[in-house]
């Protein structure tokens, strides 16, 4: 869902007493001028954890060795560094208060799992739902589209914006994050992984965003590049971006549950001021969305909104109950149209399966594009399987980003990315 509304203040960053027993404080940094953390020892259901509250204002590590509960919102300060090891798990409290893991502007996280021994957050409520808590959000320097050039992250989750497209905000690698997106108001939601202003030094790959309540990943203006990525089972849109986005992305995947569900990517510039610059203008290879009918009728694959730009290659959207592929401005804008009619908004390479209620919405353009095409895919299991004919772009002639896959679709059946790191519906 977009959200142009800026939300001021923060959250405040109090320990919340919970059904845990606490037996010590392990550890305190004070300031003058920053918030404290503390990282205490607790006994939740025989299980220990270490506890995790406030402002960390110190490179600190979680280890794979222990178990780690982050209670209320938990920031990185600028300057400092959270490395995370491979194999950690880091859960989200019980405890009344909204959960989250943010990092401010000029923090860093080091968060590099593996394959066999990803980093993975989830929830501590032994049954869990989408939205138990806040997810990842990460801050950058990089340009805003908005007034200003800066906002204030929903549900007091930073400062964001600036000037510096090259922003390093560290890495972040085999992440799995479950039951995420908590909804705190009209407006006013939480992600999986929200990227806010995140610059291109920023290194992401191989993350997937499960279960949560909101969208997957959402993408507030900045230029950060995704590559491996999965949006398994979130209630709204799996894939987000508005405010001038202007990053990379290749080998996505979208993959809906019944319950619920919107767009398998939702592509706005601004919607308060189409036309505000620096215009959304991502580049995307190598994508596989598979919709579900959650009951309303109502998800799109694409839906390109609001005067955004870019440039998607090698798409494949299959069952979706309302349209594969959909252009729209609000009147009186046609800044998208206008966009398409250009060049400077560009679908090719791609395919919207015929079991797609409508293939293409109100872009002729796109449906008349001699590489896009309405086509049988029973070829893929799920959404493991990919299209090579002459229609295909091979992304690596789009910069030195890209990798080579001279295929439509995210995912070959040689070569499963996703296997054993990623959770399954």
């Amino acid at each position: 869902m977009k959200k142009f509304t800026q939300i001021a203040g923060l959250f405040a960053l109090t320990a919340v007493l919970g059904l845990s027993s606490c037996k010590k404080d392990e550890d305190e940094t004070t300031n003058t001028d920053t918030k404290t953390y503390t990282v205490t020892d607790v006994d939740i259901d025989g299980n220990s954890y270490k506890k995790v509250v406030g402002t960390i204002n110190t490179n600190y590590t979680f280890t794979a060795s222990q178990n780690w509960l982050l209670s209320a919102g938990v920031f990185v300060k600028e300057g400092s560094t959270l490395t995370i090891e491979a194999g950690t798990t880091i859960k989200a409290a019980d405890d009344g208060t909204t959960p989250f893991l943010a990092i401010a502007q000029g923090g860093k996280i080091m968060a590099e799992g593996t394959a066999n021994a990803p980093i993975v957050f989830t929830t501590i409520k032994s049954n869990p739902t989408p939205g138990d808590w806040g997810g990842i959000i990460i801050n950058g320097y990089a340009p805003i589209n908005v007034t200003g050039g800066t906002a204030e992250g929903e549900g007091g989750t930073g400062t964001y914006g600036g000037n510096e497209s090259d922003d390093n905000s560290g890495m972040m690698k085999y992440i799995r994050v479950e039951y995420a997106g908590r909804i705190l108001g009209t407006d006013n939601e939480l992600n999986g992984f929200a990227f806010q202003g995140v610059g291109s030094g920023t290194d992401v790959s191989y993350l997937q965003a499960y279960r949560g309540a909101d969208d997957g990943f959402e993408f507030f203006g900045g230029s950060v590049s995704i590559r491996y990525c999965v949006s398994t089972g979130n209630h709204d849109d799996s894939f987000d971006w508005t405010q001038g986005w202007t990053g990379n992305g290749q080998f996505l995947v979208v993959n809906q549950h019944t319950d619920k569900g919107d767009r398998g990517f939702e592509c706005d510039n601004n919607g308060d001021d189409n036309a505000a610059t620096p215009f959304s203008n991502p580049t995307l290879s190598n994508i596989t969305v598979m919709l579900m009918d959650d009951g309303d009728g109502s998800n799109t694959g694409f839906r390109l909104r609001a005067g955004t730009k870019g440039k998607i290659y090698n798409a494949i959207v299959i069952n979706a109950p309302k349209h594969g592929y959909r252009v729209s401005d609000e009147s009186p804008s046609t800044q998208t149209e206008d966009n398409m009619n250009d060049g400077s908004l560009l679908v090719t390479s791609s395919i919207s399966s015929t079991t797609n209620a409508n293939a293409w919405k109100s872009c002729d353009k796109f449906e008349n594009d001699a590489k896009n095409g309405v086509t049988d895919t029973s070829f893929l299991n799920g959404y493991v399987g990919t299209y090579t004919g002459s229609e295909s772009t091979d992304p690596s002639t789009l910069g030195t980003w890209f990798n080579s896959a001279n295929y439509i679709g995210a995912v070959t059946s040689g070569d499963d990315w996703t296997a054993n790191w990623t959770a399954t519906l």
